[in-house]
Formats: structure tokens, C-alpha cells, sequence
């Protein structure tokens, strides 16, 4: 269990940065790195002598940064306004691609001129060399293990009980945030009924046990502790998103 120093009190998650962040891809990073990727397959595809035209961007819907919603709702704002519902706008599926321009794209069944995986897997190797594209698989695990040990100290235990206490004496009965914000009955496509006073209740429980305080702190910590025991595979997996995006401003002309 990794030592924690100086736990600061935070009421909310603006500008909160944890230590694993500069080896994945934030959003604005992975936009610059798809529109280079859509720009290089169409190329490709029009090489082909068809006529695709790369699916538009979709407005993005979900947290904004790596933390906005790590640790359950944070923002008073939006559970008075939304509770638990991520304001935006629908997803839609894109329609299916024809036949042709599917393996051209894809690779699958096509024909001599289509390069090895697709116009897909050409862009994506123009763009990441030997290294995979966008974000490695091994800096998503590091980020999904720190999340589970934290979950598990007994410091973030200790002040999940104090939240819950908190709750209870405003009418609600949840062992921790996540499970507030997961619950079935505010999982439907619209706010349920007590949903918003429920966010409220469990954003002035955060902020009255300072529980995204502890539970940075010590996923902070655990972070910490990973980086330092993976730093060769992570040292060359940033190098490689560094090398990823600069090779994304020289196809879209993006700057940063």
C-alpha cells in the first residue's frame, strides 16, 4: 500500500491530471489522430478507384477529461440539472459501408490491388509504424489496475463508509458513488424519478467527506508506483504517441 502525503481537499475534478495520463491519448489527441487516419484511407480507397467519403465526426458525448467522472458525479451544476445523465447529444450508428468498399477498407476477401488489412491497416501503420495505433494496451491496463487498487485500500474504503454514512442520513442507501451513479433505476435513457436529488445528495457527500480527495490522493499514489515499475515499456510507449501525433500534423497540417 503506497504512502500518501499532503491529501488536499478537492470539490471538484477541474484540472485534476493523474500520473498516468501523458502515456494515453486525450480526446483532442485521438480526434487528430482519427482525422489523419480518415484522410489517409480515403486516399487510399479513392486510389482504388472508390469513391468514400470518411463517416463525419460525432458531437462527443461523455466526461470530457480522463477524470470528470473517475469518481462518480462531481459537478453540483449538472446533478441539479441532468442527475446522472452525461448531457449530449444521441450517437447514431453509421450506416453499413458497400460491399467493395468494405474490403477494400477492411482488407477482408479483397482483391490484389487492396493493401495488407485495408486502406484501415495501411493508415494505421503509416501513422504507428511497428508500434499499435492510438492507445497501448498496456497503458489501459496500468490505468484500470491503479483504478481497481484504489478501490480496494482501506483509505478509500474508510471514506467511501463516511459518504455512505452521509447519504444515509439524507434518505439514501448506497455502500459507494459508483454504485449511486450505476444504479438500474437511473440507467434508462431518461432521468428517473429521484435522481436528481440523489446526485445532489451524493455530490454534497463528496464534498462534506472530502472523498475525491482521498480517492486521487491515493490512486495518485498507486499510479505512481506503476509508472515506476513499468518505466522502460512506458518511456517507449510515450515516445511512440509522441511520434503517433506528429505523424497526424504532417497528414491533416493540425497544430498544436
Amino acid at each position: 500500500m503506497p504512502s500518501v502525503t499532503g491529501i488536499r481537499d478537492i470539490d471538484t475534478v477541474a484540472g485534476l491530471k493523474l500520473p498516468l495520463e501523458p502515456y494515453l491519448f486525450t480526446d483532442g489527441e485521438m480526434s487528430s489522430l482519427m482525422r489523419a487516419r480518415d484522410a489517409l484511407i480515403q486516399k487510399c480507397m479513392r486510389g482504388l478507384g472508390l469513391d468514400y467519403t470518411p463517416p463525419k465526426p460525432q458531437k462527443h458525448v461523455g466526461p470530457k477529461t480522463m477524470t470528470e467522472r473517475r469518481y462518480g458525479l462531481a459537478d453540483a451544476d449538472l446533478a441539479a440539472d441532468s442527475g446522472y445523465h452525461m448531457p449530449g447529444a444521441e450517437v447514431r450508428p453509421e450506416p453499413p459501408l458497400p460491399a467493395e468498399q468494405y474490403r477494400a477498407l477492411t482488407g477482408e476477401g479483397a482483391g490484389k490491388d487492396v493493401p495488407e488489412g485495408g486502406c484501415a491497416g495501411q493508415a494505421e501503420q503509416t501513422l504507428a509504424g511497428e508500434s499499435p495505433f492510438g492507445v497501448s494496451d498496456i497503458s489501459q491496463d496500468l490505468n484500470s489496475k491503479s483504478y481497481e487498487l484504489s478501490m480496494q485500500d482501506k483509505r478509500v474504503q474508510s471514506v467511501f463508509q463516511s459518504w455512505s454514512s452521509c447519504m444515509d442520513k439524507a434518505g439514501y442507501k448506497y455502500p459507494d458513488p459508483m454504485a449511486a451513479m450505476s444504479a438500474p433505476e437511473f440507467s434508462r435513457p431518461e432521468v428517473g424519478k429521484g435522481e436528481v436529488e440523489t446526485a445532489v445528495a451524493d455530490v454534497r457527500c463528496k464534498k462534506n467527506t472530502n472523498l475525491i480527495g482521498v480517492w486521487y490522493a491515493v490512486e495518485s499514489a498507486y499510479q505512481q508506483k506503476l509508472i515506476e515499475k513499468n518505466s522502460k515499456k512506458l518511456d517507449t510507449i510515450h515516445a511512440a504517441k509522441r511520434e503517433q501525433l506528429k505523424a497526424a500534423q504532417k497528414v491533416t497540417g493540425d497544430t498544436e
